[in-house]
């Protein structure tokens, strides 16, 4: 797999490139728009909850404690559940391309994974900034974040590869997808700080590799939560397993798919 990824890499690139430039194609800002999305997100959740509702994160009485605590987990959130949802139909919109050349398949999930991940690096960097400005970044364990994103990768790659797979055979799992991305939201601490749950609730929490994710994104920026290794090495066990069974159901199926397609 990754020797295919790094043969095809100008591949990816191309595929890349096109789809972040489909995505502003005649606007008049362009590409700024990358920018500028996220900047306008983590100001509305200031000003929501920090200023309207007056949430606030324990003893932390600042503004925008809050906002800095969701936006943390919403970054990594939105790039899987937008390579996710969109590789569901990755290999049905590429059929015509698939079809008239020996193509890689795996470049087409490839593809939506890393235009997420770009578009998460830009939301992070405006997020760093404001981070930055107001004094709430922490340093300390801020390198984390390179190797949590590569295990994000890893997973991503794998989720894309599987569920582009099987919508060819079940066109229900695309639609399963999206219901199954809105229950999850509500069953990752993203919205709410992992320490307010109790009981079975905390252990459904504890059973979701994603509350891991978040709670060490978090760490890495911020120096709190309380972090666990054990659940660390749940996450990336699970990235691995699913990048394993991804990977595997694209080659085993690679036949049959076109075919479908």
């Amino acid at each position: 797999m990754l020797t295919s990824l790094k043969k095809n890499q100008y591949l990816i690139r191309e595929l890349v490139g096109r789809d972040v430039r489909s995505r502003y194609v005649g606007s008049l800002l362009g590409i700024f728009w990358s920018v500028l999305n996220p900047l306008v997100q983590l100001i509305l959740y200031t000003v929501v909850f920090g200023i309207i509702l007056k949430i606030r994160l324990g003893d932390d009485v600042s503004t925008g404690s809050f906002a800095e605590f969701l936006f943390c987990a919403l970054l990594p959130w939105v790039a899987i559940q937008e390579s996710t949802v969109r590789s569901a139909v990755g290999f049905i919109e590429h059929s015509n391309l698939i079809k008239k050349m020996r193509f890689p398949l795996e470049t087409i999930p490839s593809s939506l994974v890393f235009s997420a991940a770009l578009h998460q690096l830009v939301g992070t960097s405006v997020f760093l900034i404001v981070l930055l400005a107001r004094g709430s970044l922490e340093f300390q364990y801020f390198a984390l974040v390179v190797p949590l994103f590569a295990v994000q990768i890893v997973m991503m790659l794998g989720l894309a590869m599987l569920i582009s797979a099987l919508n060819v055979f079940f066109r229900d799992v695309a639609q399963v997808i999206g219901v199954a991305f809105m229950l999850l939201f509500w069953m990752t601490p993203i919205v709410y700080p992992k320490a307010k749950a109790e009981g079975i609730f905390q252990l459904a929490l504890d059973l979701n590799p994603l509350t891991h994710m978040v709670e060490w994104y978090r760490f890495a920026f911020f120096g709190s939560p309380e972090v666990s290794l054990l659940g660390l090495a749940y996450w990336v066990a699970f990235s691995l397993v699913i990048f394993l069974l991804g990977r595997t159901v694209l080659t085993k199926t690679r036949r049959e798919l076109v075919d479908l397609l």
